[in-house]
């Protein structure tokens, strides 16, 4: 079964440990944290404190997507904290296989993301060096985006390349996910649906997570 993942980008940032509070206790599977630094897009949000913030309150596994320029900056910032995995966005990166190595060593999982506008095919020989795969299906930077479609074309062209590469790496998708499309990304071979809207607007976090899970139950 695909894991939920709440993405506190949407998270009210006034409350941001009771959104994560309720959000764990609804079902969620871990927390997914937007890194941005106003050059790759044009916001900016977390830092490293956060990240120990978050683990007093959570135990689940913590993901850090670096949506910025130049992640080689970025990275030995997060290394140092709590996190379980270090996501960047590939065309960010001038040497990816170094940088994927580098968060390796450095005792986390190293994840490879892809924007919408960029192929699986971008990630063929990089596979190897990788523990886990975000596809965006919006544009980086913001929520509340419409989602991308040709998300479920690159999932399944993702798993063949896997499959040729003798690899069975997590795959997560960024942006749009919600109940009426969920169970179909599962299907199409999504593993971790990060859903920030779908947890966090509205008033009902529990409401709104009993509805994300119970449309993976078909």
């Amino acid at each position: 079964m695909a894991v939920i993942s709440a993405s506190i980008l949407s998270c009210d940032h006034a409350y941001i440990g009771d959104g994560i509070r309720k959000a764990l206790a609804a079902g969620a599977g871990s927390i997914h944290v937007d890194v941005m630094d106003g050059y790759y897009v044009e916001n900016m949000t977390f830092g490293p404190r956060l990240i120990w913030d978050i683990r007093r309150i959570a135990q689940v596994p913590v993901c850090v997507h670096l949506e910025v320029e130049n992640p080689e900056r970025i990275v030995p910032l997060f290394l140092d904290t709590p996190c379980d995995s270090i996501v960047f966005q590939t065309d960010a990166c001038r040497n990816p296989i170094h940088l994927l190595e580098k968060i390796r060593q450095g005792g986390k999982r190293a994840g490879a993301a892809i924007g919408p506008a960029y192929a699986p095919e971008a990630l063929r020989y990089i596979l190897r060096h990788v523990d886990e795969i975000i596809l965006m299906s919006v544009e980086p930077g913001y929520a509340g985006q419409d989602f991308e479609a040709s998300v479920y074309e690159k999932l399944r062209e993702l798993r063949r390349l896997m499959e040729n590469a003798g690899r069975r790496i997590p795959v997560g998708i960024d942006g749009g996910v919600c109940a009426e499309n969920a169970a179909k990304l599962r299907d199409a071979g999504a593993d971790i649906l990060i859903c920030g809207s779908s947890v966090f607007n509205g008033e009902d976090i529990s409401e709104n997570l009993r509805r994300l899970l119970a449309s993976l139950q078909t």
